[in-house]
């Protein structure tokens, strides 16, 4: 496998539920990160940047990107493998990011 060239950081994040309401509105989307081996992480990062991110790689289930985690040390290696759209608006709502091996 290719060494991912499209990155993106993500931040931690506490707000679950549906408190992950007002995030959204403020531009935040929530982010999962899971795969074998890696602990299961709730996440968020800036609309915008998330998908300029997946789109340079090529979309859900495209290329790999490399995920860093603000305030942490080392990286992943994952594919956007769910994104969950609002119908009526357009607006990402949530992605799922499975890690796959280097």
């Amino acid at each position: 496998m290719t060494t991912p060239t499209v990155s993106v950081q993500l931040e931690t994040r506490d707000t679950i539920g549906k408190k992950v309401k007002a995030l959204r509105r403020g531009g935040i989307v929530p982010v999962h990160l899971y795969g074998r081996g890696v602990e299961s992480r709730s996440l968020q990062c800036q609309a915008r940047t998330l998908l300029l991110a997946i789109s340079r790689a090529g979309g859900e289930y495209g290329e790999p990107l490399r995920v860093t985690i603000a305030g942490e040390s080392g990286e992943y290696t994952a594919v956007a493998s769910e994104i969950q759209w609002q119908p009526r608006t357009g607006d990402v709502l949530h992605v799922d990011f499975r890690t796959v091996a280097q």
